[in-house]
């Protein structure tokens, strides 16, 4: 007859002492140890909660996975048409007519929208709102068309510019969500949601956090149409009861179910939060409850088990010049040195300053001349560039003769030590 070896108990309790002095010698402090807090039970295929600031992913659950964003897409129209206001191509304030095939009526069935149509104008910044406040895929193709001429050429730029950012997996077929064919990845989108916040933070209080729209008014009328005004609300149902929501998108497509961007700031620390492939048919308000709440503990998870510290540090030095038309040049970091870690680990943050103290000419703004290591309890955890505050250029040709001869006699009495 086989027989099969069963562990007793106290051959049981052996092991895990065994298993726990291992544990003991690797780490001095079991109470140092980084260990992650367990996260929320979430039903969505894929997610992620990074920290904005940072970059640091604290959660992660098959990130990497491809699935079709539905009108998460429209953030990155959104990218576009504000880079193209920033640059001064599009104003805000431009009078549009809403083109044929953007009209509600020539959408997609089951589409959401701002019922653009016909015998109708408004202002870009209308437009704006139509596609973040009501996710209209109308406005979308309207932006589309004005940005670029056509749908198809708007969509080459939403292409070369996730490229341009180093999105592998990104990529769409056209500026709403509607196909299939788009594709993120929970990874990807949220650094696109990082990049996104960091070039139009404008946009959180102004299109992004917006409640409700109501379109269109009677300033949008013409030609003897007499519409009636449509209120429409956001479908981030956080902005209205979780601390410090003000973003991003949600979407649904039928391929991977009801996704989510959401981004908060608290206390000074901003995380961004996205789930994709919450299960349920369009329109099911149990799978939207879901796809909230999900959102909203990943979001409470984060908060209630991290910091955000931004910890003091030395004064850089001033770097000597040599061969320059100015003696030194003066060092800082281009942004303030910060660290998320487990809540336990905050008080054990700190900075250790490294830097040249000495350069030759010429010297150019931003060259990187040292670093700041942020450490929490003995181990880097981030690094940030020093950099030069200003440009110095080369010296005369008595400047850097003087200087070179200095600098040969130093490098030989280093050379040569006196004898004892």
């Amino acid at each position: 007859m086989a027989t099969r070896t069963v562990f007793q108990p106290p051959i049981r309790a052996f092991l895990v002492i065994i298993e726990l002095a291992a544990l003991f010698v690797v780490s001095r402090d079991l109470s140092a140890l980084s260990i992650s807090p367990p996260a929320p039970a979430l039903t969505a295929k894929s997610a992620i909660l990074i920290d904005e600031d940072t970059g640091k992913v604290l959660y992660t659950y098959h990130a990497d996975e491809p699935y079709p964003p539905a009108s998460l897409t429209k953030m990155v129209t959104l990218q576009i048409v504000l880079d193209q206001i920033d640059e001064g191509l599009i104003n805000r304030e431009r009078t549009v007519v809403p083109k044929e095939n953007s009209w509600w009526v020539n959408q997609p069935k089951g589409s959401s929208l701002m019922f653009l149509g016909p015998h109708q104008k408004l202002t870009v910044q209308q437009l704006l709102e139509g596609l973040t406040i009501a996710s209209g895929n109308d406005a979308a193709v309207e932006l589309a068309d004005l940005v670029a001429g056509s749908v198809p050429d708007f969509v080459e730029l939403m292409n070369q510019e996730t490229q341009r950012l180093g999105f592998r997996a990104m990529h769409f077929v056209d500026p709403a969500g509607i196909h299939s064919a788009n594709r993120i990845t929970a990874r990807e989108y949220a650094e696109f949601c990082r990049h996104f916040i960091r070039t139009h933070p404008d946009a959180l209080p102004s299109l992004l956090s917006v409640k409700k729209i109501v379109y269109p008014l009677p300033e949008n009328l013409t030609g003897g149409n007499h519409e009636q005004p449509i209120v429409q609300y956001n479908r981030n149902l956080l902005l209205w009861k979780n601390d410090g929501v003000d973003g991003l998108k949600t979407g649904y497509i039928d391929q991977s179910g009801y996704n989510s961007a959401v981004t908060a700031e608290r206390d000074g620390m901003r995380l961004i939060a996205v789930i994709l492939g919450i299960p349920g048919k369009i329109g099911d308000p149990a799978a939207e409850r879901e796809r909230e709440r999900e959102s909203e503990a990943l979001l409470n998870w984060g908060y209630e088990n991290f910091s955000l510290v931004r910890p003091a540090y030395a004064s850089p030095h001033l770097v000597r010049v040599w061969k320059g038309r100015a003696g030194w040049v003066n060092l800082a970091p281009p942004r303030e040195p910060a660290a998320v870690v487990p809540r336990a680990e905050a008080s054990l943050v700190t900075c250790v300053v490294r830097q040249e103290r000495e350069a030759v000419a010429p010297i150019r703004e931003g060259q990187i001349l040292g670093h700041i290591e942020v450490m929490a309890d003995g181990q880097a955890v981030g690094s940030f560039p020093l950099e030069a505050t200003h440009s110095v250029e080369q010296g005369g040709l008595l400047r850097r003769a003087v200087d070179s001869v200095w600098l040969a006699v130093r490098g030989l009495f280093a050379s040569h030590p006196a004898a004892r």
